[in-house]
């Protein structure tokens, strides 16, 4: 079925919701159907992409919609993935997986049984920068990987000035900035057997929950440690990855550059490489891979079996 002809549920059109009827509206999804607990919100996407709407979640998976994206609070995620999945429609949910352990395994199992994909939205995997250094990683360039570095920070009041009133601040707090531990398993392609933790509230920014996590992660081949914080000024984000043979860090505080700079010990110098992106094409490329592995023909490259695998470091660490 070409993407055209799919109809598309979307859950929740806060931000994110109305980032992804735009990017999904670009690689040419025609057909929307749109659920928020706000109606205000429904109704202007419905305007603008020319959709239907519900009053409520229920009702939507009643039309015809035969793919759901799950934008809405991550306590819902797979409560309402499962009701999604056991009436045979493809689902994709946003990351992260879910703020509890309970209930993945059986959705996962579930959605194998009724032969439809699950796809959890870790964008950053599709991210142009990300996808060079993996590139590098892969073809062996800095040997074999030693230890991985992520780190993520940004001054959350300057991202969201209405901060205090978001769940953030409340329950989850740095700990949505999760990507970046699941970058960390990902450039690793193996699962944490052994990890530890520290985290609190240390901004004076009025954060109830952690606005600053420290992860130490161990593979069965390599190390990993994790910065996330809602405090820092300017935004930063780098990745490092440190090989027997050299290392490659990249950088990528905007959305709308990335530098990447590689070291090996066989040319003896550094490698400085820039780049533009653009911060939806992440968006547009991992839906394309939803919608080509509900064809069959692309590997979903999120399910939730890798989801799960950050999750679990998380719940681990944040009792």
């Amino acid at each position: 079925m070409a993407i055209k002809d799919r109809k598309v549920l979307i859950a929740g059109c806060g931000s994110i919701g109305k980032r992804h009827a735009e990017c999904l509206h670009d690689i040419g999804v025609e057909k929307f159907v749109f659920f928020d607990p706000d109606p205000v919100r429904s109704a202007e996407l419905a305007e603008i992409y020319k959709g239907t709407t519900v009053d409520t979640y229920e009702e939507g998976l009643k039309t015809d919609a035969d793919c759901v994206y799950i934008l809405s609070p991550t306590h819902l995620h797979i409560s309402q993935a499962r009701m999604a999945v056991e009436l045979g429609k493809n689902v994709f949910l946003e990351k992260p997986l879910s703020n509890s352990l309970e209930g993945v395994d059986e959705l996962s199992a579930l959605a194998e049984e009724k032969g439809v994909v699950a796809e959890v939205g870790f964008c950053l995997r599709f991210h142009d920068g990300i996808r060079e250094l993996k590139r590098k990683v892969k073809n062996g360039e800095i040997g074999k990987i030693v230890s991985i570095r992520a780190m993520v920070g940004e001054h959350f009041p300057d991202v969201r000035p209405d901060y205090l009133s978001t769940y953030y601040v409340k329950y989850s707090g740095a700990f949505e900035l999760v990507h970046d531990l699941d970058l960390a398993i990902f450039l690793a392609e193996e699962t944490p057997i052994e990890y530890e933790g520290f985290y609190g509230s240390y901004s004076e920014l009025g954060f109830e929950s952690p606005d600053t996590v420290e992860l130490l992660v161990k593979f069965p081949n390599c190390l990993a440690n994790v910065h996330l914080d809602f405090f820092q000024s300017p935004r930063t984000r780098t990745m490092t990855v440190l090989g027997t043979d050299g290392q490659i860090i990249m950088t990528f505080s905007t959305w709308d550059e990335y530098e990447l700079k590689t070291y090996t010990r066989a040319t003896g110098k550094w490698e400085i490489e820039t780049a533009k992106t653009e911060r939806n094409d992440m968006f547009r490329a991992e839906s394309t891979n939803f919608f080509n592995a509900i064809e069959g023909i692309e590997e979903n490259l999120c399910p939730i079996s890798e989801a799960k695998k950050s999750l679990v470091v998380c719940k681990s660490v944040n009792q």
